[in-house]
């Protein structure tokens, strides 16, 4: 039989292996919760290891990717500066073979350029000026004839003369020049090479865009058109006829201004020689009348004087004829032929003056319709009459416009 004290011991025994398996489960429970929780840890950080692997092969994809991106770029820029320098050198090569001489020009106007700003420079430090002041003085002296001949080509191509910027361009490039030849006058090779840079400089620039610009000018009427050219063998076989053609061509050369003006030079000239031929003319046609006049005047009292000794022998007839009838003279009826003789010329006279006095009136009317003394050749011919009597009646013309009562007379 089990008694008190072993049912209570058996009890504390059970009690205490209750506590021990609590506890034993406790710290299995713990321990699991801690090996989960390690295991947990584990996986985390292998997640993590896994994601941070895949972040860096992300982002070491990524860099490659960018790199060759950069690298296909910089090809990309390599070859793209190479196609823009083969471009830019083949749109200089074509434009040196096109524009050639303007090429050539601006390549000898630096380098005559820099000769002549170098032989400043030079003039500047051997007096123990600074570099600065000897590039000054080149600038000012160079850049002065330089910004000059600008100006005069920008007045030129408005169709202005710009007189003072061009003479200004030469003072300013001579001055230049005599600076360079008097500072290395002790070698005249030195000093004529200097001083030929600073003229060239600006020799070569006015020619150059004289040409350049010539076409505008042209246009502008301020220079004329290119002279013709006519070959040295026509000017050896037709010389003179090459000399009269070259001598046109010289005085119809000119720019539109200078062609107006020249014409109305030409204008004002031929005026005056008309006006001058004009003169001439009335003065020989006065001269031509006046002598008519005195000529036909002097026919005139020579007609008169011959018509008056006529009619006094005719007078002198009758009268002899009359006292022979009055005396009954035998030879009377010879003495009657004279008679009829005379009453004859006196008809004659007679029928001349009628004759005379419409012919001069057809002489005056000539007169008043030409404006001008009628010539004995027109008289002539216009009347059908003899040069003697053309003269006298051009006389009696000249009377009976000055005299009305010589008019009513006749």
């Amino acid at each position: 039989m089990t008694t008190f004290i072993e049912a209570r011991a058996e009890a504390k025994a059970r009690e205490v292996a209750a506590e021990t398996d609590a506890k034993i489960a406790a710290r299995d429970a713990t321990v699991e919760r801690k090996i989960r929780a390690r295991e947990a840890e584990a996986e985390l950080a292998r997640k993590r290891a896994e994601t941070a692997l895949a972040e860096r092969e992300a982002k070491a994809a990524a860099k490659d990717a960018e790199a060759a991106r950069k690298a296909q770029r910089r090809a990309q820029r390599r070859e793209a500066r190479a196609a823009r320098r083969s471009e830019a050198l083949a749109s200089v090569i074509g434009y040196a073979r096109g524009n050639a001489p303007a090429v050539y020009s601006a390549g000898i106007y630096g380098m005559a350029l820099y000769v002549a700003v170098s032989g400043q420079i030079s003039v500047a430090t051997e007096r123990g000026w600074p570099v600065l002041i000897g590039i000054g003085m080149a600038a000012f002296l160079e850049g002065t004839a330089l910004s000059m001949a600008l100006t005069a080509h920008q007045q030129r191509l408005k169709g202005e003369r710009a007189l003072t910027p061009r003479v200004m361009t030469w003072v300013a490039a001579g001055f230049a020049a005599a600076i360079n030849f008097g500072a290395h006058a002790d070698d005249l090779v030195m000093a004529a090479v200097l001083g030929a840079s600073s003229l060239a400089a600006i020799v070569v620039w006015e020619v150059r865009s004289g040409a350049k610009h010539r076409d505008a000018l042209r246009r502008l009427g301020l220079i004329p058109d290119p002279p013709e050219r006519f070959g040295w063998r026509r000017w050896v076989r037709y010389p003179r006829s090459t000399f009269a053609a070259w001598s046109l061509d010289v005085r119809s050369r000119a720019g539109t201004g200078a062609a107006e003006l020249l014409a109305r030079v030409d204008a004002d000239r031929t005026e005056r020689q008309a006006a001058k031929a004009a003169e001439r003319r009335e003065a020989e046609a006065t001269r031509t009348a006046e002598r008519d006049a005195k000529t036909a005047e002097r026919a005139a009292r020579r007609d008169a004087a011959k018509l008056a000794r006529s009619e006094r022998k005719a007078t002198k007839g009758a009268d002899r004829t009359a006292k022979d009838v009055a005396t009954d003279r035998p030879d009377a009826g010879v003495s009657a032929k004279p008679r009829r003789r005379a009453r004859t010329a006196t008809a004659k006279s007679k029928r001349a003056m009628a004759d005379d006095a419409a012919l001069v009136a057809k002489l005056r009317a000539i007169a008043e319709e030409t404006g001008t003394a009628v010539s004995i050749n027109r008289a002539r011919t216009e009347l059908g009459v003899g040069t003697s009597r053309a003269k006298r009646l051009l006389t009696l013309a000249a009377a009976s416009a000055t005299d009305p009562a010589a008019e009513a007379s006749n």
